[in-house]
């Protein structure tokens, strides 16, 4: 068998029939919503607002990473969108996500859907609980079902082992502030020749660290610091990238394994800022829900790499048009200079 090479793919021969059984078990979740009701999202239903702010891509990028969106300084429009994983109340343990949209990027995109925009779609763990498209649906199918047994079954030992072990780290991890934690791809990009991750932490400025979680949290409180944060500051994220050095320690298919920060940092590629802003009028909870987020929304220099990308663009394609149909709603493309 020949050696992969650094940013290299592997396709598995069954990937179109699990990316199709994905699909079937994730469009199965939203036929079942009562009529009437709003389709949510399957992963990451329950936002804890949308705000506006600007990316701006720093001149001295290093030149391994000066590709695609990044290859020159330039400062664009965004909307981000800050989630729980589940349709919970905050309260609940879960995963956190950050959805980046970034608005009026040149150049022709891979999803011809939407022409001006970038996404970068982040959350609350450096890696995925399984990382391989047949085990992460026998995962999901598992938690879909309530029933261990899909899991168990579907996974190998070594890596239910693994996938147990994620789960636990990233349900009960303490979030005080959405604004005020680090978030991460956890799947790879195409950067040039290579590969790389993404990661957005908070700005040295914004003093993380001081963030307490209350005393008698109520079921929106991660929205309600939210508010608080940015009725009185801006709030500052480092974009990041971090550089596949060893494609056996660091791999392309495998989305449940961390990559070693101490064998290739993270580097500073540009910064997000979110000014001070009110952010909970209902026509802008309503915008939120419309938008769509897709890592395949990109130019072609920054690809999606890797299993789980693949079956992201064949699912959330699908899953983000019948939802769409089912609310009755447009897909927005959104400008970046909304106001609501």
């Amino acid at each position: 068998m020949t050696a992969l090479k650094i940013g290299e793919e592997q396709i598995s021969p069954d990937e179109q029939h699990v990316a199709e059984e994905t699909l079937a078990l994730v469009k199965q979740g939203l036929i079942d919503t009562p009529k009437g009701e709003l389709v949510r999202r399957d992963a990451h239903p329950m936002a804890h607002g949308l705000v506006h702010g600007t990316i701006t891509i720093a001149d001295d990028v290093p030149a391994q990473f000066r590709h695609g969106f990044f290859a020159k300084a330039a400062s664009y429009p965004v909307w981000i969108r800050f989630s729980n994983g589940n349709k919970g109340p905050d309260t609940n343990p879960d995963i956190r996500g950050m959805a980046i949209k970034v608005c009026g990027v040149p150049g022709e995109k891979i999803l011809p859907l939407e022409k001006n925009t970038q996404d970068f779609l982040l959350v609350s763990h450096s890696v995925m609980p399984v990382g391989e498209p047949k085990p992460y649906y026998a995962f999901f199918r598992a938690v879909i079902h309530k029933n261990p047994l899909y899991a168990i079954f579907g996974i190998n030992p070594i890596a239910l082992a693994r996938a147990t072990k994620i789960a636990v780290e990233t349900l009960f991890f303490k979030v005080a502030n959405p604004l005020l934690i680090r978030y991460w791809s956890t799947t790879p990009y195409k950067m040039g020749d290579g590969a790389v991750k993404y990661s957005a932490r908070p700005a040295a400025a914004m003093n993380a660290g001081a963030a307490k979680k209350p005393e008698h949290p109520g079921p929106a409180y991660l929205r309600e610091a939210m508010v608080a944060t940015l009725a009185k500051e801006d709030a500052i994220f480092d974009f990041l990238m971090q550089a596949q050095t060893n494609v056996e320690t660091m791999p392309i298919e495998d989305c449940a394994v961390d990559w070693s920060e101490s064998e290739s940092p993270f580097v500073k590629v540009a910064t997000i800022r979110i000014p001070k802003q009110t952010f909970t009028a209902p026509a802008q909870d309503a915008f939120c829900e419309n938008l769509s987020f897709n890592p395949w929304h990109c130019v072609p220099d920054n690809r999606p790499l890797g299993g789980i990308n693949r079956v992201r663009r064949y699912v959330y394609e699908r899953i983000s048009a019948y939802r769409h149909e089912r609310n009755g709603a447009a897909l927005i493309e959104p400008t970046g200079d909304e106001r609501l």
